[in-house]
């Protein structure tokens, strides 16, 4: 595999040569500033990309168009990214070495008009599109109660202070989204297509030069190629954990659990911190798991989930609403068993195992691979070789270590009925 870098008119060409796939994988990614004003865009934003081409009157007429380049798979998302919300194609399609000359320009030239190309009338978005896409991101948005786990954690967002702006409440943001018309919208999408920084990826057995000489060609992209620091460090936390509880209809109860970590080692971050969350509450065989679940049958699930980017972690549960002191007690007695190293040595060196499993599977997959390399491009991940190496250096006193670098900031309890 090897992995070649241009340096492009306006944007970054990243081209991975590999010869294990018969499927070219092909990536767009356009990094902005996370800001409060460019919440209510972002949903939209990715739903009317998808729907709409200037080369297309329809999503029928796009349809048929796919059907005649061999059906390429594709996607486009917002992805938050620490200080960085990144608008992102991905998309697959067949290498034309197994289909026929003149496919994987086809391709690229389809996919990429959907990000550069949309179909714009009268200085806005598609008003028939728009107008359709606006009110199914509002219906997700009214039925979230519906949906207690995501509700739970958008709560606990709002409460917990973990970005530079103030996360708008829910009816806040349901009522921004109804404001928003057409041409606003386009006017946001001109911005980032102006002050964004574009990086693309192409995966597969190709030729780079080719690569090169098509892109050169067809993209035409004048943002900013600054370099962008995507991490948000934690300078505070509540000394006294904030506690909010919400009556719920609903029977089961969802915890939330939101915590910051303090003055952490750029090591700690990539690689202690994995394990302190895996050891912690990372699967069937993790501390909160076998205490919370296994011995007490207090939970319906329990795991924690680490944001590298924003130096944060949350420990999510089912429960009954009246188990939730029993419950949130047993979790900060593990997590003080954490500090105190209070875990089997077998468990410390199991999830290690588990880390150098998924390097192996990293090269398996194209997607995987184009992940890992945006990682290490975007926000300073290790290559794969030297991640093995860093992870072995890991001990057991480091993880207890970084355990007293982890701060409860604040609980949301979404309280049901039982």
């Amino acid at each position: 595999m090897t992995y070649t870098d241009y340096d492009m008119d306006g944007f970054n060409l990243h081209v991975i040569k590999t010869k294990r796939f018969k499927t070219i994988s092909y990536n767009i990614n356009i990094r902005f500033e996370d800001e409060k004003d460019t919440e209510r865009y972002m949903g939209m934003l990715s739903r009317l990309l998808i729907q709409t081409s200037s080369h297309f009157d329809s999503l029928r007429d796009i349809n048929v168009f796919c059907a005649s380049i061999y059906d390429p798979s594709y996607n486009i998302r917002i992805l938050s990214s620490g200080t960085q919300d990144i608008l992102a194609l991905s998309a697959s399609f067949a290498n034309e070495k197994y289909t026929e000359i003149g496919m994987n320009e086809a391709n690229f030239k389809f996919l990429t008009s959907f990000i550069f190309e949309p179909k714009i009338v009268d200085n806005g978005f598609d008003r028939e599109v728009f107008e359709i896409q606006k009110e199914k991101l509002l219906e997700y948005y009214r039925t979230m109660k519906d949906r207690p786990q995501d509700y739970a954690s958008g709560r606990l967002s709002e409460e917990m202070k973990t970005r530079k702006y103030d996360v708008m409440k829910l009816n806040e943001f349901i009522q921004s989204i109804e404001s928003l018309t057409a041409e606003e919208l386009y006017d946001f999408y001109k911005k980032i297509m102006k002050e964004g920084t574009l990086d693309i990826f192409v995966c597969g057995d190709v030729n780079p030069t080719k690569i090169k000489n098509i892109f050169s060609k067809l993209i035409k992209f004048k943002g900013s190629k600054k370099k962008i620091n995507h991490l948000i460090k934690q300078d505070s936390y509540n000394k006294e954990e904030k506690i909010i509880i919400e009556p719920s209809l609903n029977t089961q109860s969802n915890l939330v659990i939101g915590c910051k970590l303090m003055d952490l080692t750029d090591f700690e971050r990539k690689y202690v911190f994995v394990l302190y969350s895996w050891i912690l509450g990372g699967g069937m065989n993790s501390l909160l798991t076998q205490t919370v679940r296994e011995k007490n049958s207090l939970c319906y699930y329990i795991y924690a989930t680490r944001q590298n980017l924003f130096e944060t972690m949350k420990i999510y549960a089912g429960i009954n609403g009246s188990d939730f002191e029993k419950t949130y007690d047993l979790v900060k007695k593990e997590m003080k068993n954490m500090e105190k190293g209070n875990f089997p040595l077998e468990l410390f060196e199991g999830v290690k195992e588990i880390y150098y499993n998924s390097l192996i599977k990293i090269e398996d997959s194209q997607s995987e691979i184009t992940s890992n390399y945006t990682s290490e491009l975007f926000v300073g991940n290790d290559r794969i070789d030297v991640r093995k190496k860093q992870m072995e250096k890991v001990t057991k006193e480091d993880v207890m270590n970084l355990a007293k670098k982890v701060h409860i900031d604040t609980v949301y309890l979404l309280k049901g009925e039982r």
